[in-house]
């Protein structure tokens, strides 16, 4: 595969060895660290940190990136403060890992407000990026639900501010095709030059349902294809939410796990043709 493969691994199972044994088997070499133990990776302590890093390099695996909930908040003044403290701890999780990449979001506005937000939106990031420029990380902004920079207009303005080595994008098929949108007539070529990781899950919107890679209308294979031929070859990070999908993450349990594999090497296969 021409991708190097991740994956949020706390899709599989809470617990860290049967994540790592997982990816081991399946070979996908990079773990996303949300969760283990059902403990959010901002509340995993020095001790517990460290061994996921060891146990991953003692199976031939790494971190990739920190899987924070960082700006899955609506807008405030006060929860503005919070997520400063929120990514402090992602930064020192990264640091303790050995990943210079946190996966982060935009806060929620309402859609009544979005255009007059911008001001806020933009003063509340540039905060954050100057944080990660400072400890030489790199924020991976998803596309998630309704947040701000879900939205192709609001991920453009962020992007078009902030895009550089600081600032990058995570772009998720199924999120964007939950809410209306399609990767190939909303987001490319725009976000190409921002583009470091492809989220893969799929989705059918009419029936808001989570699907297996190239089963739903994310058009994966037709957009894998554009970016092979624009020279693209970032990671592909696996979050299926084959089974459930919640606010803070989603769990498919290994079988259905496997299945997505399966799924997305089928994708590339297709569009490496």
């Amino acid at each position: 595969m021409p991708f190097p493969l991740s994956a949020f691994a706390d899709e599989i199972s809470p617990e860290l060895d049967a994540q790592i044994a997982t990816l081991k088997r399946l070979g996908v070499p990079g773990l996303d660290l949300r969760s283990v133990n059902g403990v959010n990776v901002l509340d995993l302590d020095d001790g517990q940190l460290d061994e996921v890093a060891q146990k991953c390099a003692d199976n031939g695996l790494h971190v990739q990136a920190i899987g924070s909930p960082v700006n899955k908040v609506s807008y405030s003044a006060a929860s503005q403060a919070q997520e400063l403290v929120k990514l402090e701890k992602a930064i020192h999780a990264a640091n303790r890992t050995g990943t210079k990449l946190i996966r982060i979001f935009s806060p929620e506005v309402p859609n009544t407000d979005y255009d007059n937000a911008w001001m806020a939106i933009e003063a509340w990031m540039a905060e954050q990026i100057y944080m990660a420029e400072q400890s030489g990380m790199t924020l991976l902004h998803e596309n998630d639900a309704t947040y701000y920079g879900a939205f192709p207009r609001g991920s453009k303005r962020l992007f078009e501010r902030f895009g550089g080595p600081s600032f990058k994008a995570a772009f998720d098929f199924a999120n964007t095709v939950l809410i209306g949108y399609r990767p190939m007539e909303d987001w490319f070529p725009w976000l190409l030059p921002h583009l470091h990781t492809l989220h893969i899950k799929d989705a059918v919107e009419i029936d808001k349902k989570i699907v297996p890679s190239g089963e739903g209308d994310g058009q994966m294979v037709e957009t894998i294809t554009w970016l092979v031929k624009q020279g693209w070859s970032g990671p592909l990070t696996i979050e299926p939410h084959l089974s459930s999908a919640g606010k803070f993450g989603g769990f498919s349990g290994e079988q259905l796990f496997e299945e997505a594999v399966k799924a997305l090497r089928k994708v590339v296969e297709e569009a490496a043709k």
